[in-house]
């Protein structure tokens, strides 16, 4: 294995240059290619005084990369991602694994049987709080997780699809873009969803997606949640606002994510515990616990693991089938909305 372990990004977009930028904290990492056909990637990698290539063809005909991330469009993930096993190149793919399940389940497959390493971007999970938040889980201060609620309301401003007009095509809505983030957290935390029941409304600016969209949640270990998001609402309460993982948003001093137990309740993002000091009961006084963690950003923790998972060092935290798992829910609250059914998911 080369040191520093090399890179290369294809997509050079916008959460591709937040890769470029975490990659250049990364002391045991370089960048040494941008795939992308764009004009401004040519310029970019020219900057960088890196290889640029228009394909990833042409990428593997020159190089092959310790890792390669794949922030590229969705519908072509499957695509490169074939061609990223066939070349036997870990990858690192951008959220969601693929435009379907059954695309992500071909990716999966061929990775395994090739033994290449697939880590999926839900950058998320390596938050050091997150990792807090699991801890305390696992402790046992919720007692027996019963319920869980998620929000994500947030307002999209016009530009931001008129910028990128894909934005506003079938495909592309808050489900598939935004609650695909909050499902795998809410899996990582709380455990495996068994069935969903769901309800969307078109989007009232005329595009082609939902711009709110409602879910139950039942989990494998019995306890039930509901998720509530939005990009047409003005409000504080989504993770992008809360968590001050991306310092584009304006932070506000609020929670999105509440976790209900049968001994406490805890809030998140602000990692507050609640609980009776003394018998539980409703006529007892509730204290509160908030839980210090070092904050650091989970995109540049999300290339130091891929650097491991590459060397062997460590496992995916977010396997492929991970990712497929996430995707297969996602689809799942899709399927709902449209049928008005609920959906049934393997356990």
């Amino acid at each position: 294995m080369r040191t520093p372990i090399q890179l290369a990004i294809a997509g050079a977009g916008l959460i591709g240059k937040r890769h470029i930028v975490s990659i250049a904290h990364c002391s045991n990492v370089e960048l040494t290619a941008i795939v992308d056909p764009n004009e401004m990637a040519r310029l970019h990698a020219e900057e960088r005084g890196i290889p640029w290539y228009k394909s990833l063809s042409e990428l593997f005909e020159s190089q092959v990369p310790d890792g390669i991330i794949l922030s590229t469009p969705n519908q072509v993930h499957l695509e490169n991602g074939l061609e990223c096993v066939a070349a036997k190149c870990p990858m690192l793919v951008e959220k969601p694994l693929a435009s379907s399940a059954d695309e992500a389940l071909v990716l999966v497959n061929a990775a395994r049987k090739a033994g290449v390493p697939i880590l999926v971007g839900h950058h998320r999970r390596h938050n050091p709080m997150i990792q807090k938040a699991r801890e305390v889980i696992a402790d046992g201060r919720l007692g027996q997780l019963r319920t869980v609620h998620a929000n994500c309301w947030l307002f999209k401003p016009n530009e931001f699809f008129d910028e990128a007009p894909w934005r506003k095509e079938h495909g592309a809505g808050l489900i598939s873009v935004n609650l695909v983030h909050d499902i795998d957290l809410i899996r990582y935390l709380c455990g495996d969803i068994v069935s969903v029941q769901a309800q969307a409304a078109p989007s009232i600016r005329g595009y082609e997606n939902e711009d709110v969209a409602v879910a139950a949640l039942r989990f494998k270990s019995g306890a039930l949640g509901t998720l509530n998001a939005s990009d047409m609402v003005v409000a504080p309460w989504s993770w992008e606002l809360t968590a001050r993982e991306n310092p584009a948003y304006p932070a506000t001093a609020q929670s999105c994510y509440l976790l209900g137990g049968s001994h406490g309740s805890l809030s998140l993002p602000d990692l507050t515990l609640w609980e009776n000091n003394g018998d539980r009961s409703w006529w007892q006084p509730i204290s509160t616990t908030t839980f210090p963690y070092p904050f650091s950003d989970p995109l540049t923790k999300q290339i130091i693991h891929f650097a491991a998972v590459i060397s062997r060092v460590e496992e995916p935290l977010i396997s492929g089938e991970e990712g497929l798992k996430t995707l297969q829910v996602i689809e799942a609250i899709q399927n709902s909305a449209k049928s008005g059914e609920t959906i049934q998911l393997a356990s």
